[in-house]
């Protein structure tokens, strides 16, 4: 009896001892998780930053000759304080903020980021001194084409004021952690304290923990507080590490203490069987309604334009082809109206794209609120759009396209931070005679040439093919 009773006693002992140790190494390879979605997402952040730098790039300076206006506005759009324009032999073209001294001046022998970009690639910096500031700093520089050949953009980055230096600071939210991004160097990007007017290596404001992360990628090491956990996690697309590491007596608070014991065991084994079902009950749900919504988003995706939340191409045709095939059985009339806001290409061009996109919906709000509730409006492409004009005769589509001119020619499309710009719509209309689809927005389209050609602003009425041009009214 005694024999048994210590083989049970025995064998609970190391169970008790084998789940504490399991139960730990999991605390901590869940913290090596989130530090790995928190590198994850700095990738993505990254990305997403150069994306639209090379965007912006190719969209304002691509022009042969770069005014300081010009570029100041662009590295404004950005949200940047400091940035470099290159030419194709690493000389500067242009800099923010305005350093004259510097211009010609060859940039690739002083910053590796610059080089490895004149060369082709996209790149992202070490800290670095500020080519304009002298602040410590990383850039994220992207090549991009233009007339005279290669350019090279760059803009510079304090991390530390940006959301993604907010983003390190939580990263984490166990008491008494510490999360760092650091450079190839060892140079801190952000972290605990707040990012200093001078570079800092790891070792100068950690020293412990930088001496335990050269020695391995994850582990303990001892501080006058205690012992600590950390875990290093690398940037994907970059040279950066994501360093995170936490007190372990709070990481390992739910299976340290004198609470551990047999007792423990079996009310946290139940304790935990039951959290395990409703985190999988949970999870369940969250797919099941992530599901769902992503079902619903792509629906949206397939139907609708994303900037005018008309309806786009494919589903503006499924919209005609329906009421064709029902104007088919029941001999109704049908008409369409092709429209093109007139002088589009000057607005991108004189206030930018997004002033452009405001333009665009500003028009498909006009253009909703002045069509019938049967009437169908989607996006044709661009700054076309198509109307489905169901029980409308030609004489009846062009009263509501001369109607819908008129409305949008005295309702100026407001833009941020600029007074309201004049709109005005050149209109192809067309009546159905049993033709095909395609032959119907042909005819449209002839009508909507023959309007530009008379001046814009104005309704062109297709006649049927066999009567000759389309008939301005």
């Amino acid at each position: 009896m005694l024999v048994a009773w210590a083989l049970v006693i025995g064998a609970l002992t190391w169970f008790l001892a084998d789940s504490q140790s399991k139960s730990r190494a999991s605390l901590a390879q869940r913290l090596d998780a989130r530090a790995q979605l928190g590198a994850e997402f700095i990738s993505l952040y990254v990305g997403d930053v150069l994306a639209h730098e090379r965007s912006d790039a190719l969209s304002w300076l691509q022009v042969p000759h770069v005014s300081e206006r010009r570029f100041e506005s662009t590295t404004a759009g950005l949200g940047l304080g400091a940035a470099v324009l290159l030419d194709g032999r690493g000389r500067l073209l242009a800099v923010v903020p305005a350093k004259p001294s510097l211009l010609g001046h060859v940039m690739t022998g002083k910053y590796a980021h610059l080089a490895a970009a004149v060369a082709g690639h996209t790149a992202v910096s070490d800290v670095v001194p500020s080519a304009a500031r002298s602040l410590p700093v990383v850039a994220l520089a992207v090549p991009f084409p233009a007339a005279s050949g290669r350019r090279v953009f760059s803009g510079a980055y304090q991390i530390a004021h940006t959301p993604l230096g907010t983003y390190v600071s939580h990263m984490i939210a166990t008491p008494g952690h510490r999360a760092y991004l650091i450079d190839g160097a060892g140079r801190v990007i952000a972290g605990p304290p707040a990012e200093p007017t001078t570079a800092q290596t790891l070792a100068q404001a950690d020293p412990r923990l930088a001496s335990a992360e050269r020695a391995q990628i994850s582990g303990s090491y001892s501080t006058a507080a205690g012992q600590q956990y950390f875990v290093r996690v690398p940037v994907s697309g970059t040279g950066w590490q994501v360093l995170v590491t936490v007190p372990e007596s709070q990481l390992y608070a739910s299976v340290d203490g004198p609470t551990k014991w047999l007792s423990w065991l079996a009310v946290a084994g139940f304790g935990l069987a039951g959290l395990e079902i409703i985190l999988l009950v949970t999870r369940l749900m969250r797919s099941r309604r992530s599901l769902v919504e992503l079902n619903a988003e792509l629906d949206g995706l397939a139907h609708f334009d994303s900037l005018t939340m008309l309806k786009n191409r494919r589903a503006t045709e499924e919209a005609l082809e329906q009421t064709l095939s029902a104007a088919r059985r029941h001999h109704h009339d049908v008409s369409v109206l092709l429209i093109d806001i007139d002088h589009f290409k000057c607005v991108n061009d004189e206030l930018g794209h997004r002033r452009g996109d405001e333009a665009l919906r500003h028009f498909a709000k006009v253009l909703e609120s002045t069509l019938r509730t049967e009437d169908v409006a989607g996006r044709w492409g661009g700054e076309e759009f198509l109307v489905i004009l169901p029980s409308t005769d030609g004489d009846g589509a062009v009263k509501m396209a001369e109607r819908l001119r008129a409305v949008v020619a005295n309702t100026p499309a407001p833009m941020r931070n600029e007074p309201p710009r004049p709109m005005t719509v050149t209109v192809g209309a067309a009546e159905w005679r049993a033709e095909s689809m395609e032959e119907l927005v042909a005819r449209a389209d002839e009508a909507l040439y023959a309007g530009k050609s008379a001046g814009r602003n104005t309704v062109a009425l297709a006649k049927p093919a066999v009567a000759g041009e389309p008939q301005l009214v």
